[in-house]
């Protein structure tokens, strides 16, 4: 009731904002508040990090889904004439196979993608071996054998079964 009663002056009622500088404190106008609002919001934001999946994952996702949609355009049944499901059929190597050496194909040396061209892994001095050694199972032309994760030799495994 008293404060109904009261001057606006002295209460402030009706009163304009007083806006301030954030980092000085300083009075500043409306427009010029207006103009350091805009400012943060124009900031670019940055890229947001992902984390719980690795460089490798995320390009075997993306190739999954694109062979999805290849095969999504394909017809359900294949037939024995399909020349893409021979190929894939005969290109695989089989461990243990005894006939392999005279079918052998002569494959490329294996391109790695490059690990350590991001600025943020430069910025950081960590630096992945981008070459393949020559002792490796990769250069060497064998095929290495199976295990239970799957994982084929190369730059960070080089094959040996220390596991007994």
């Amino acid at each position: 009731m008293r404060f109904k009663t009261m001057n606006p002056s002295i209460s402030g009622r009706g009163a304009e904002p007083v806006y301030r500088d954030k980092v000085k404190g300083v009075r500043i106008s409306k427009e010029e508040y207006v103009k350091s609002k805009q400012k943060v919001e124009e900031k670019p934001k940055e890229k947001e990090i992902e984390w719980g999946k690795g460089l490798a994952q995320k390009r075997e996702a993306e190739a999954r889904m694109k062979e999805l949609e290849t095969e999504k355009d394909k017809p359900f049944a294949r037939s024995r004439d399909d020349p893409e499901l021979d190929n894939m059929l005969k290109d695989r190597l089989r461990w243990g196979d005894p006939m392999a050496h005279l079918v052998k194909k002569k494959y490329p040396e294996p391109v790695l993608p490059d690990l350590g061209e991001g600025e943020k892994m430069k910025e950081s001095g960590f630096v992945v071996p981008q070459d393949i050694p020559d002792h490796s199972w990769l250069k060497r032309g064998l095929d290495a054998a199976p295990n239970r994760y799957g994982i084929r030799p190369g730059r960070h495994w080089n094959g040996v079964d220390r596991s007994r």
